[in-house]
Parts: structure tokens; C-alpha cells; sequence
């Protein structure tokens, strides 16, 4: 197969990360859906002042029609991460809003950052999660500076905000640590699964997956694929009179050699025992 023709079969095949992504993607809905019923149930029991009660309303119903619209009409049919990076911030908008007409960074709802920050740790990243509570700690100025009677110059008002952003600094930590340990064993547990342990081949479940998007895409778009299969002869043999770990080390030995002959668009499995 051409190299070119490689490369775009490659391409176009369904990635691990976006089986990743639309997990993600319901675990996000999940938690804006949390989002919404928490300031739902303040509104509805915690007995706002009458004069609040429609800027509330308001951002409930704005922040659940844009829910339904981004997530459930099938704007964006192919996941990403600029998708749910997006989601986020229009998550840090709600909650500000509503902090902003419930008392800024003394409502009993400001922990609601905290659900941003989890999304953004599970799935953006350290980078990314690093300018999400930097934007929070932005917002928690904002709503200091609403609310008035703050003497930004002292020390001492600094020493209180650096208090009030560090459980937010130190859930995004943690967070995102967890995150990348899960990542990487769930990344170990898939390459264990479809790598023969002894050649550092494809194994036969590796093989297989490889092989069927491959020919499925050859046969859409008419172009030419082969299949070589090697086999080593006398195998049994070796083993009987060197012992199988002679025969494993014939086979690494094979393995390597046929390594140094691939181009980069080719793949190598190990189908059977030899």
C-alpha cells in the first residue's frame, strides 16, 4: 500500500482517544446536569430574596437550553477537547453569575467551582486545568470587588485570597494526578492486552482489530492491501533438541530481523505459536 494511502487509512480510523473522549463527554453532561439541580434546589429551598429570584431563573434556564443545544442536537458529532474546554468555561459564566446575586464568595454555592475544576483535571489536562483556576481565581476578584468594603492593597486581603483559591489549587491537583495514574493504567492495560509478550508484537487480538479496519477501508476506497504471512520452519524441533528457550530466542531473533525490513506504514503481529 502506498505510504500516502497509509496515512490516510491511518487517519481515518476510529482513535482509542476518541472512545476516550465520548466517555468523557457523558461523564461532563453528568456533572453539568449536578451543576444545574444544585442551584435548582438553592432556588427552590434555600429562599433567595424575591428581587434575585428572576436573574436566577434566568441563567437556569439560559445554562439548560445551552446543555440540550451543544449536547443533545448533534452540533458536533465527533468529540474533542476544545468542545469540552468550552463547556467548562460556560460552566465558570453560570456559576459566576449566580454567585454574583448570591452573596459573590460568602454563597453557601461557591464550591460549585470545584465541579469545574474536576472536569478540567479529568479532561483537559495540566496546562489547561492551570488557566481554568486561574480564571476562577479572576472570577473570585470580580465578586470581592461586587460586593465592596475590600482593601485590595493590604497584605492581609491577599493572604485571605490566596486562602480562599488554595482548596481549588489543590483539587485540580490532585485530580489531575489521579487522572494521569488512571490514564496510564487503563493505556498499560490495553498495550498488555494486544501485545505478545515475548516478540513485542501485535498479538492475535491486536492482529485482528488492525487487520478488519484495514481491509474495510482498502475495500471503501478501492486500493490495493496485502497481507504477508511468515512461518518458521522446524520450530518443534529446536525446541525438542535446545529447549524452548532456544526456540523463544529463534523467534525474537526472526522477529527483529523482519523488524528491519518494515516500512514505517507496515505492521507486524504474531499470529500463531511460530
Amino acid at each position: 500500500m502506498p505510504e500516502s494511502a497509509a496515512r490516510a487509512t491511518r487517519n481515518s480510523l476510529p482513535s482509542v482517544e476518541q472512545e476516550e473522549l465520548r466517555g468523557v463527554s457523558r461523564t461532563v453532561a453528568e456533572i453539568e446536569w449536578l451543576l444545574l439541580i444544585l442551584v435548582l434546589v438553592y432556588v427552590i429551598f434555600g429562599r433567595p430574596l424575591p428581587d434575585i429570584e428572576p436573574a436566577l431563573s434566568t441563567a437556569l434556564f439560559f445554562f439548560a437550553a445551552f446543555v440540550i443545544s451543544f449536547r443533545y442536537t448533534n452540533f458536533y458529532r465527533r468529540e474533542t477537547r476544545w468542545k469540552i474546554a468550552l463547556e467548562t468555561l460556560v460552566m465558570v459564566g453560570f456559576i459566576t453569575w449566580v454567585l454574583w446575586f448570591t452573596g459573590g464568595v460568602a454563597s453557601p454555592l461557591v464550591n460549585a467551582y470545584l465541579l469545574v475544576v474536576i472536569t478540567a483535571a479529568l479532561t483537559l489536562g495540566k496546562m489547561r486545568t492551570l488557566v481554568h483556576v486561574a480564571l476562577i481565581g479572576a472570577c473570585y476578584l470580580l465578586l470581592d470587588w461586587q460586593v465592596g468594603g475590600k482593601d485590595f492593597a493590604r497584605l492581609a486581603y491577599w493572604g485571605g485570597f490566596a486562602a480562599q483559591l488554595a482548596p481549588v489549587l489543590l483539587v485540580a491537583y490532585i485530580t489531575t494526578m489521579f487522572s494521569a495514574d488512571i490514564r496510564y493504567g487503563l493505556n498499560r492495560a490495553k498495550l498488555l492486552s494486544e501485545t505478545d509478550e515475548l516478540t513485542g508484537l501485535y498479538n492475535m487480538r491486536g492482529f485482528v482489530a488492525i487487520a478488519n479496519r484495514l481491509f474495510a477501508q482498502a475495500q471503501r476506497h478501492e486500493r490495493a492491501a496485502s497481507l504477508l504471512m511468515l512461518d518458521s520452519d522446524s520450530l518443534k524441533q529446536v525446541n525438542d533438541r535446545h529447549g524452548h528457550e532456544a526456540g523463544n530466542r529463534l523467534l525474537q531473533h526472526i522477529v527483529k530481523a523482519v523488524q528491519g525490513q518494515l516500512r514505517a506504514t507496515d505492521v507486524a503481529a504474531r499470529y500463531g505459536g511460530d
